[in-house]
């Protein structure tokens, strides 16, 4: 399957007037290797910009090796560097399914592939739409995402999965250091 097939780029605007920094996505404030967002720490004065909502897919449009990427947990508006991609056919495709598919590696080394320019190549966003990909029943892709969605948990959760866990051993390890350094005989 197509991204083309189904997805579309946001065609929708939204008066600046309406964003804050917290809403306001520009490639500056995604973060790399696909770290999410940050606050914007500018904001346009006036005009309209793209629109995206909740489950829509943005990818920095600007040097596509950045892996900048993120998936929506909010409305507001993109600058023009920024691809607002959404979901076309949401009853056989699951938008976090897409993301996953989007933020692969494969992806942006596909990305790259087609970038235009040398020193701030942007992606190409015909070719962005021509990205093949595997579409299973809507059953496996909500199977697939719950399985990312956890893995991502463990791996990146202050709270639980993997930082808690090497937080909890360094403990640990601190109790018996001192346990064995201050032992009496």
């Amino acid at each position: 399957m197509k991204v083309g097939a189904v997805a579309e780029y946001s065609q929708k605007r939204i008066s600046v007037t309406d964003l804050t920094p917290e809403t306001y996505v520009g490639v500056d404030n995604l973060l790399q290797d696909r770290k999410g967002k940050a606050v914007a720490t500018f904001l346009p004065d006036q005009g309209s910009v793209t629109t995206y909502n909740q489950g829509d897919i943005l990818i920095g449009n600007i040097r596509p090796y950045l892996k900048k990427i993120w998936f929506s947990n909010q409305v507001g508006g993109t600058s023009g560097d920024v691809l607002t991609i959404q979901n076309s056919i949401t009853p056989c495709m699951e938008n976090k399914y897409l993301y996953y598919i989007l933020s692969d590696d494969r992806f942006f080394y596909y990305n790259v592939q087609y970038s235009k320019g040398s020193k701030m190549p942007r992606g190409d966003k015909k070719a962005i739409m021509q990205y093949k990909f595997i579409l299973p029943s809507i059953t496996e892709q909500k199977r697939i995402v719950s399985i990312l969605d956890n893995f991502n948990t463990l791996t990146n959760s202050l709270s639980e999965g993997l930082p808690k866990e090497i937080e909890l051993r360094q403990k640990q390890y601190e109790y018996w250091r001192e346990q064995l350094l201050n032992f009496t005989r």
